[in-house]
């Protein structure tokens, strides 16, 4: 595991980055079809959705009807864009992503090329306020992925999936998952108090083994058996996991790591 600290953020991040991009144009979104599946699958599967555009940093639409007692005016979300947004977002997780999350992405990016870049996803978590009249945050995962380019592969529209889930993950920290073309997927942890964030990397082929017997109800005992492993081994891959998911127990490890798509069928 990998230590990176995090500077002071720049409180003007917003207006800084926009005003080295004024010159920068790209038509708003329309509504196409492929949009009415997200929102008749989020109303399905209580999610919410935004497009937004990555060039200018502007949300282009909104959907929030499948998130239960979410207290957001789409109108307003558009409206107001990120700065709305960003006074959302508790102010301790603020440095992590505004700077790490882009960094970490950069970093793992940098060496794919133009059209595997496009098939990088990102699964980052922070706290939220579920209504913008009272305190309460509840915890979000935001799926981000590319939704349409260009002609040169540059990602012109991001789309962002929200879920909640406060019931998965422990309350202090923030995590940021970045899943890979090749399927893998590269774990982060930021920690609050101390401004850094922990490099965790992959889960190891055992720990996947591990997991995917885990989904099928099986003790440390018997999956020691099945792997030829002590009970012991079993249980630390487990802790292991869970230190690298931020997760509560192993029920939400296993119902996270099946949000980020890793394959769990043994």
């Amino acid at each position: 595991m990998k230590t990176l600290y995090i500077g002071e953020t720049r409180k003007d991040f917003l207006e800084n980055w926009k005003s080295h991009h004024q010159d920068l144009v790209v038509p708003k979104i329309g509504m196409p079809s492929k949009l009415e599946f997200y929102q008749r699958m989020c109303e399905q599967t209580r999610q919410g959705f935004t497009i937004t555009n990555p060039v200018e940093l502007r949300i282009e639409y909104a959907s929030t009807i499948g998130i239960p007692g979410f207290n957001h005016s789409t109108t307003k979300i558009i409206h107001d864009g990120y700065n709305y947004s960003w006074r959302q977002i508790q102010k301790e997780h603020h440095e992590v992503m505004t700077q790490g999350h882009r960094r970490l992405i950069s970093k793992v990016t940098n060496n794919l090329s133009s059209e595997d870049r496009l098939k990088v996803e990102a699964f980052a978590d922070f706290n939220y306020k579920l209504d913008c009249n009272k305190p309460e945050y509840f915890r979000m995962l935001q799926h981000m992925k590319t939704f349409e380019t260009d002609k040169n592969n540059n990602p012109l529209f991001l789309i962002n999936l929200f879920s909640d889930i406060t019931y998965l993950k422990k309350k202090e920290d923030c995590t940021l998952a970045i899943k890979m073309p090749d399927g893998k997927v590269l774990f982060y942890k930021f920690n609050v108090y101390s401004k850094t964030v922990s490099d965790f990397g992959p889960f190891s082929q055992r720990e996947i083994s591990i997991l995917q017997l885990l989904t099928h109800g099986l003790s440390s005992k018997q999956i020691s058996a099945l792997l030829f492993i002590s009970p012991h081994t079993v249980d630390t891959h487990r802790r292991n996991m869970l230190e690298m998911t931020n997760c509560v127990d192993t029920t939400a490890l296993i119902v996270y790591c099946r949000m980020l798509g890793i394959y769990l069928v043994g």
